[in-house]
């Protein structure tokens, strides 16, 4: 098993204790700003929890996501007849149910982006109470949701459709704060980069803690995962500033991002003087 740094395994133990606590009863969810690696603690901590990566699949919601492809919907076959066709989630649950012996996972990308009451339907209700049949809309079959089927999901809850989830969903969720995190931040970039580089990096998070305070849970631009690909000071955090975080920050428009000011102030590296120039082939 492949181990990561203290604040990353920290992070995936979090989200293993609830699967395991509350896994048979709820979804649980991770919640977090744009690149706070929701979805890499997700999936490494899925693959643990059933042992095997073989039991996880994944599915991303999207607006146009519906019931029809998440649970069950009728589709025209060859000879031009209407049948019944399961969904992801069926699909996934059946196989769970056949296979008791091992946990399966469902990971959910991008919960909130879909209409979620739509999307789930009676599943909102049958999650919760797996010892009870409920009958498909179409099919007309009773299906029991199986206690070895953990969903886990990821979703931004400053996103429109997030901040109108109704009471009856949340209730449904085990929500686990994933914000910026100093601890993973050090440990992606401490041998790429120098430490008065590091250290300007974690000002950039504190600094907007500090001005902005419980604002800047949720409204902060990005979180440490933005530095993820980032090799060398030089020229990776220019080009990092000019491809991504400078359109974060500043859209045309629109008025800056109120964190604006202090991003910039603490990011040296917006000066070109920290881009290279490429080779001009020969």
């Amino acid at each position: 098993m492949t181990t990561y740094g203290a604040a990353t395994e920290a992070k995936i133990n979090e989200v293993l204790d609830a699967c395991g606590r509350y896994g048979s009863s709820a979804i649980v969810a991770l919640a977090g700003v744009p690149g706070t690696g929701k979805s890499y603690v997700a999936s490494i901590a899925a693959q643990r929890f059933t042992n095997e990566p073989l039991l996880v699949r994944e599915v991303q919601f999207h607006q146009s996501f519906s019931y029809e492809e998440f649970v069950e919907g009728l589709r025209v076959d060859s000879s031009l007849g209407v049948t019944v066709v399961p969904g992801v989630f069926l699909e996934w649950n059946q196989r769970a149910l056949d296979d008791p012996e091992h946990k399966y996972v469902l990971l959910i990308e991008e919960l909130t982006r879909a209409n979620l009451p739509a999307v789930l339907g009676e599943l909102m209700t049958y999650l919760e109470h797996r010892e009870r049949a409920f009958l498909t809309i179409y099919s007309r079959k009773p299906v029991r949701v199986a206690d070895n089927l953990t969903i886990i999901a990821t979703y931004n809850p400053t996103d429109r459709s997030a901040i109108e989830l109704d009471t009856a969903l949340i209730r449904r969720l085990r929500i686990i704060h994933s914000g910026p995190d100093m601890g993973q931040l050090s440990e992606m970039l401490e041998a790429k980069v120098s430490p008065e580089a590091l250290t300007s990096l974690r000002k950039i998070f504190s600094e907007c803690e500090s001005n902005f305070g419980e604002q800047y849970r949720h409204l902060m631009p990005f979180g440490h995962g933005i530095f993820a690909g980032v090799e060398s000071e030089k020229p990776d955090l220019h080009r990092l500033w000019t491809e991504r975080i400078e359109h974060l920050l500043r859209r045309p428009l629109i008025e800056p991002h109120p964190f604006t000011e202090i991003i910039e102030g603490n990011y040296p590296w917006r000066d070109p003087a920290f881009q290279v120039a490429v080779p001009t082939p020969t």
